[in-house]
């Protein structure tokens, strides 16, 4: 059938197919459902509309088919889960940090009782007391760490030296027959200038003048007393006023493996006193301490053994401990040699016993109470060293000494003493009466 209808621009006809039946529900758009074209024959109108056509339903090819969809179920299970898990930590994370409410703990502790004599180095073998809960510190307000300190009993090098500087002095002799000088340190006793050294510092010293720390005021000093077999002296500076007297320790404290600064006139070349580092070695050592230039030797008892390298010049001067206190007076370099320069070897008197000798000297028990001119003094101008076990051996003679008018010469050895008697060591002996 024909559809007319009348639009904006004319007439129009309109071909529709015949509807069949009642008209269709309305519904979603499908397709169009289009016919197989009919077979052309020669000689027929090709090109033309076609008419009528009959037989199935035919879709035109090419359309793609719709893809089936991905079976994803897996993947979202897996990320339900992934999920999952970092809620759980952060809940977690939050709660630790202090994000949730928590329950109330102390802040702090009722003060332990002081510990007893007996128990003082046994705190690490306690029982374990209950434990203290210490709140946690927010991640905001936490402070950052630092690094620990040492603790205030324990000085460094440097810090010693700075404390103990002041009260150390340098000690220098006028020898009498050869004019020669000798240099020593020596340690602050007392704030009106009784000084503590070496006897062997100021042995033989016809004028001694001291210097406070090596750069102060110089004083001239006079012999007070001497402890010859402990070689340990006693002198006196001569208007003195403020000193700062040097911290002593106890000596009966040390242990092997205890850390020591040794302070001294090393060298003899003033200026503040140098400084070498140890350990203690060694307690209770007995030596036998020679001085190749004066040509004398110390039998010495109980020393202190260090490993700090003793000068020449650190006679007298003060072995420290790691807090700072004097706990020895250095004496000699080695067993053997009193100045073996850098020997890694060291000995110094127990500052206890140093100091006992110096009461003693004080009270009036010195050997020596004051240096003899050289006139008054027996001096034969050699220097010896000891030769095996028997004799005493000329390393040199001073020109024009009583030695060399004599007759006497290097490397002569002396067998026979005053009186006949056998010379054994270089060790100084009495005349015999």
């Amino acid at each position: 059938m024909s559809l007319h209808g009348r639009g904006a621009e004319g007439e129009r006809t309109l071909p529709f197919p015949a509807a069949e039946g009642p008209p269709a529900q309305a519904g979603p758009p499908t397709p169009p459902i289009w016919a197989p074209p009919p077979p052309v024959t020669p000689g027929s109108n090709a090109g033309s509309y076609p008419g009528s056509y009959s037989g199935s339903p035919w879709r035109p090819p090419g359309v793609p088919q719709p893809k089936p969809p991905r079976r994803t179920g897996a993947a979202y299970l897996v990320v339900a889960i992934v999920l999952a898990l970092v809620v759980l930590v952060v809940a977690v994370s939050y709660a630790v940090v202090g994000g949730l409410p928590r329950r109330p703990v102390a802040t702090s502790t009722p003060p332990s009782p002081a510990p007893s004599a007996s128990s003082a180095r046994s705190d690490a073998a306690l029982s374990p007391a209950a434990p203290v809960v210490v709140p946690p510190v927010p991640s905001a307000a936490a402070p950052s760490p630092q690094a620990p300190t040492s603790s205030p009993s324990v000085l460094t090098a440097a810090a010693i030296a700075a404390l103990v500087d002041p009260s150390v002095v340098d000690v220098n002799s006028i020898l009498g027959f050869q004019g020669g000088t000798a240099a020593g340190t020596g340690m602050v006793l007392t704030s009106t200038g009784v000084i503590l050294t070496n006897n062997h510092v100021i042995d033989g010293a016809t004028r001694i003048s001291v210097q406070i720390a090596g750069a102060g005021r110089s004083y001239a000093a006079t012999v007070v007393g001497t402890d010859v077999a402990e070689d340990v002296a006693v002198i006196q500076l001569q208007g003195a006023a403020g000193l700062k007297v040097a911290p002593f320790g106890d000596s009966g404290k040390v242990l092997i493996g205890d850390r020591v600064v040794s302070l001294g006139n090393a060298l003899g070349r003033a200026g503040p006193p140098s400084v070498s580092q140890g350990f203690v070695v060694g307690l209770g050592r007995d030596i036998t301490a020679t001085d190749p230039t004066a040509g004398t030797a110390e039998n010495l008892s109980g020393l202190i053994q260090t490993s700090a390298a003793l000068q020449p010049g650190d006679s007298g001067g003060p072995l420290v401990s790691s807090a700072g206190q004097v706990i020895g007076m250095d004496t000699a370099a080695s067993s053997r040699v009193r100045f073996s320069a850098g020997s890694g070897v060291g000995f110094a008197i127990p500052i206890n016993h140093a100091l006992e000798v110096a009461a003693q000297i004080r009270a009036g028990g010195g050997t020596v109470p004051s240096p003899a001119p050289a006139a008054q003094r027996g001096f034969l101008g050699v220097q010896v060293q000891q030769q095996g076990t028997s004799g005493a051996y000329v390393a040199g003679v001073v020109a024009g000494g009583p030695a060399d008018t004599a007759g006497i010469q290097a490397g002569d050895t002396w067998v026979d003493g005053l009186g006949g008697r056998h010379v054994a060591s270089i060790r100084l002996q009495a005349a015999p009466a």
